[in-house]
Order: structure tokens, then C-alpha cells, then sequence
């Protein structure tokens, strides 16, 4: 593999990682958004 492959895969997966990480993020804010609005509406 090339230097510049090499250096270009290891970005994609920095940037996959930061992706998923902040995916995460997302759907726990989406299910502490759920859980107020059910106590929200009781």
C-alpha cells in the first residue's frame, strides 16, 4: 500500500470513529427526549 493510501485510510477511519461517536451521542439525546415527553404528557 502506498503512503498516501495508508495516510488517507487512517483519515477515513479517524473520521468514522468521530461519525459513530457522535451518532451515539444523537440517540441518546433522542432517548432522553422520549422519556420527558412521556412524563411530559402523564
Amino acid at each position: 500500500m502506498r503512503e498516501a493510501e495508508r495516510v488517507e485510510l487512517e483519515r477515513l477511519r479517524r473520521e468514522m470513529g468521530e461519525k459513530n461517536k457522535r451518532i451515539r451521542e444523537l440517540e441518546m439525546e433522542r432517548d432522553v427526549l422520549k422519556r420527558c415527553l412521556v412524563l411530559w404528557v402523564k
